[in-house]
């Protein structure tokens, strides 16, 4: 498999072969999965919360005597079983993180990059250098390389990503800008087409052709 070296009028220049049979038809679905899986999972806020018997106000006097009505002995009119009162094994805030090995998250991370590869979905392109902030220069230059505005997710990846191109690139909708170290299995599952910017291409070499 290939992944094209596209100049700034989107034309190929070159092409960087990738010797791997990873397709979407054969690859490790079930790693990717628990690793989208974990990642959600940390997103969760995990902020639903209910009153124990001991926050819920009211309820300090006693409802009735202790004896002589004929009804079950109660303490409190706040006690789980009583309207307005506490709710038993409800939520509480908690965080639903966890971690996986780390070289399980690579090799998630290499397998739905290689996928991306194999569907002719990751290209490399030159710096997007701006000279002003402004998002129609930006979505100009993408617009070179495929990109359509609401139609699809646009996930560019640099090393430098300099502050004229974050100021014009947080308006468009679908575009992700990431540095190769924030890279992870869902940014690219969740992504329609990567964008490799020239500056992170040792990095994208060395990955995909290294073993995890």
């Amino acid at each position: 498999m290939q992944i094209p070296v596209l100049t700034r009028d989107g034309k190929i220049q070159s092409n960087i072969t990738i010797d791997s049979e990873v397709s979407s038809e054969s690859y490790n679905s079930g790693l990717v999965h628990e690793i989208a899986t974990m990642q959600f999972a940390g997103l969760r806020a995990g902020n639903a919360s209910t009153k124990t018997r001991g926050e819920v106000s009211g309820g300090g006097r006693k409802p009735y005597r202790q004896k002589g009505t004929g009804r079950a002995r109660q303490g409190s009119s706040r006690a789980p079983q009583w309207r307005g009162g506490a709710i038993i094994f409800g939520p509480r805030p908690r965080n639903y993180f966890y971690k996986e090995p780390t070289k399980k998250v690579l090799k998630a991370l290499k397998e739905s990059l290689l996928v991306r590869v194999s569907e002719n979905q990751v290209s490399v392109i030159p710096s997007p250098e701006l000279l002003s902030a402004k998002t129609k220069l930006l979505v100009s230059l993408l617009s070179q390389y495929g990109y359509q505005a609401g139609y699809k997710r646009i996930l560019l990846v640099s090393e430098n990503i300099s502050d004229e191109t974050i100021l014009a690139g947080r308006n468009i909708p679908g575009l992700m800008m990431l540095s190769p170290q924030q890279l992870t299995p869902l940014d690219v599952v969740l992504s329609d087409s990567i964008l490799i910017v020239e500056d992170s291409l040792p990095w994208i070499e060395q990955f995909l052709k290294g073993s995890n």
